[in-house]
């Protein structure tokens, strides 16, 4: 073997053992699009859910959500792995009798790709906003609302 061809052949066993290493970062980068769901579970309240989402290049609008819906859209990781989303929910607590607004992000590149890869499932409970999370196979309450 030639010693241009073991530089080569050694540049590729490190990439593939870096790429094994991070393999969910890189595979949400590497493979493009990004699946993001909310589904409202507002029970027992069955409150609609005013969502309006939002990242540094795209304003998607309100969308009114019911009970047992799911509002979803669709984007694509920028080079850097910044992409940010962020989204308002807004809902009238039948238990507390008020309007509940709070401003989450929904998506962050370097800290979800790792905890919902491509498909990023998030559940609208009275409680707060739930995520699943792809690694432990649990839902698990990442931001409560204000009282």
């Amino acid at each position: 073997m030639t010693g241009g061809s073991r530089s080569i052949l050694v540049l590729v066993a490190m990439v593939v053992l870096t790429l094994d290493q991070t393999s969910l970062q890189v595979s949400a980068w590497l493979g493009g699009t990004v699946y993001l769901r909310t589904t409202n579970q507002l029970e027992p309240s069955n409150a609609i859910v005013t969502v309006h989402c939002k990242s540094g290049d795209d304003d998607l609008g309100d969308h009114l959500v019911a009970l047992g819906e799911t509002y979803k859209f669709t984007f694509k990781n920028n080079s850097w792995d910044t992409t940010l989303f962020f989204c308002n929910f807004d809902w009238v607590s039948s238990s507390l009798g008020k309007l509940l607004s709070s401003i989450f992000d929904i998506y962050k590149a370097k800290r979800y790709q790792e905890r919902c890869l491509h498909h990023c499932n998030w559940l609208i409970l009275e409680t707060g906003l739930y995520s699943y999370t792809l690694r432990t196979k649990f839902w698990e309450n990442l931001y409560s609302w204000p009282q």
